[in-house]
């Protein structure tokens, strides 16, 4: 039977799982930057932000099944709560 050029149906899955943290962080990188600038995040909040998602992202790294999207989510909403900038609507 010959073979040819298309891979049968690659597992994404088994792609991801192969993927270390590290490798997954750097490819993110970009987004992740955009995430940090469009929250406007001191210096001091961004890595009380960033360090809360490494501790939450390698408590859970073997239950993730989309990695990418929990990640940026998740530092979407820890951005929100490390914010000291966002004033609420009572402070207006």
């Amino acid at each position: 039977m010959p073979k040819t050029m298309e891979r049968p149906n690659p597992d994404i899955r088994a792609d991801a799982a192969q993927e270390s943290m590290t490798q997954l962080l750097a490819r993110l990188a970009p987004e992740v930057e955009a995430v940090l600038a469009h929250h406007r995040l001191t210096h001091e909040e961004a890595e009380a932000a960033l360090q809360e998602l490494l501790l939450l992202l390698t408590y859970r790294w073997d239950q993730l099944e989309s990695r990418d999207v929990w990640t940026l989510a998740t530092l979407r909403r820890l951005c929100l709560r490390h914010s000291t900038h966002c004033s609420s609507p009572s402070d207006a």
